[in-house]
């Protein structure tokens, strides 16, 4: 393992351990490029609707972004981000993001993040530039 790659690898679990423990989103997958993970709803998370407040979906789809990126080897942060709503989901007892590297440049990256509840109902899309600090042999 190339140091590098050890340091890359270094930060990825860092900033999974610090969205696990400051969220309560938690990673069931990471792979080269790909972050899934999961948030079991609680009272706070849901606005006065009965529906997951809008900016709980957008932090849980730009940290899930975040850890696909630096897993598919960029060291670097959110530049943009877009959002299109497509339902609430009333009363939803889990939501399950997935998010992927779709074009890996030397400093930009596009990622798209999708999230479910936990009837696999579409709540939102996502679309999202990171610019990658460090070009290294890791990115394409």
């Amino acid at each position: 393992m190339s140091e590098e790659t050890k340091i890359n690898r270094e930060a990825l679990i860092k900033l999974k351990d610090d969205i696990e423990c400051k969220t309560g989103f938690r990673f069931v997958k990471i792979e080269d490029g790909v972050a899934v993970s999961e948030l079991d709803l609680q009272e706070d998370h849901f606005n006065p609707y009965g529906i997951p407040y809008g900016g709980v979906l957008f932090t849980m789809a730009d940290d899930t972004a975040g850890v696909a990126f630096i897993s598919a080897g960029g060291v670097g942060v959110t530049i943009n981000g877009h959002v299109d709503y497509l339902r609430g989901s009333r009363n939803a007892q889990k939501l399950i993001c997935t998010a992927k590297v779709r074009k890996a440049g030397k400093r930009i990256f596009y990622i798209d993040a999708d999230i479910v509840n936990e009837k696999d109902d579409d709540l939102c899309r996502f679309k999202f530039v990171f610019f990658n600090f460090e070009v290294n042999e890791n990115t394409r």
